[in-house]
């Protein structure tokens, strides 16, 4: 029997793809915008919302809005009036959401003068510049919350009786939502029990240690029967959560959340070190705290 061929064998990488590039986790993606609060509340905690941008001149000053949601967890879709929708809750992402936002953005604009219509793939692997790099920070609008995703269509035209059914079905299917009036950044749901959830862009170390000293004091509350549950961390800030007594709205709540939020502003700014019951409150609050990746 002859002896086993003993030359090296030789590997072809030829046909073998180029390795992609590699994204370096963000823990706070839409840091420096204007508007981070908002997104971090359309990523995470908003079903259906709606918030008008524009590019930078050098990105040809495009109009285009974020919203929630779009169609099956996409990206971006071009309507049927043009608009460009750029989704943040969607089904695929990259350890940086703000660098998948700028991929959609320009996958969008791309399409819209290729007069094309609908959703658009996104490869979120490709490198891509982040919203930083591509959004006028003056540009942005208002964000308005809706009660469906009816954004999704034209607003000039007619939905047929099918559309109109799925979405009126839909609405009963989301978390209602309300932001809470005058209250930038707290937002009032209904699920088992009422709830508001508090978007801020503190420094989470100094904004724990004002809700400490709150917390000992004994107003760290939305008014009777309220009583904080806890907080998640997303997007890389923390979401301090208060439950609700039963039966109170948006409205109802609003004067409770204005103390609150007053309350906090004002702890804010003072230096002196924790007492011995504000720093179990810490802890207290802190030992509630989850992250949301």
């Amino acid at each position: 029997m002859g002896k086993a061929s003993r030359r090296k064998k030789v590997t072809t990488t030829t046909n073998r793809p180029a390795p992609r590039a590699v994204f370096p986790f963000v823990e706070r993606p839409y840091e420096a915008l204007p508007t981070e609060v908002e997104l971090v509340a359309m990523r995470e905690i908003i079903p259906c919302a709606v918030m008008s941008a524009r590019t930078t001149a050098e990105h040809g000053a495009v109009e285009f809005d974020f919203v929630t949601l779009l169609p099956d967890g996409h990206s971006v879709m071009i309507r049927p009036d043009g608009r460009i929708l750029v989704g943040l809750q969607t089904r695929n992402s990259s350890p940086d959401l703000s660098h998948d936002a700028g991929a959609a953005l320009l996958a969008g604009i791309a399409a819209k003068e290729a007069g094309e219509e609908g959703t658009v793939s996104v490869d979120v692997r490709e490198p891509a510049p982040r919203l930083q790099d591509l959004v006028d920070p003056k540009g942005f609008g208002e964000m308005v919350l809706w009660q469906d995703y009816g954004y999704w269509f034209d607003p000039d035209g007619e939905l047929d009786a099918d559309t109109a059914r799925a979405l009126e079905r839909n609405r009963e299917e989301v978390i209602p939502t309300e932001a809470v009036p005058g209250v930038p950044g707290m937002f009032w749901c209904e699920m088992n029990r009422n709830f508001v959830r508090v978007v801020t862009d503190t420094d989470e170390y100094k904004l724990f240690t004002a809700l400490a000293r709150l917390r000992a004091a004994g107003q760290a509350h939305m008014g009777e029967g309220s009583r904080y549950v806890g907080a998640f961390r997303a997007c890389g800030i923390a979401i301090p959560v208060f439950e609700l007594a039963e039966g109170v709205g948006a409205a109802d709540v609003a004067a409770d959340a204005k103390r609150l939020a007053a309350g906090i502003e004002k702890a804010l700014k003072v230096t002196d070190p924790l007492t011995a019951d504000e720093r179990r409150a810490r802890e207290g609050l802190v030992s509630r705290k989850i992250t949301i990746r």
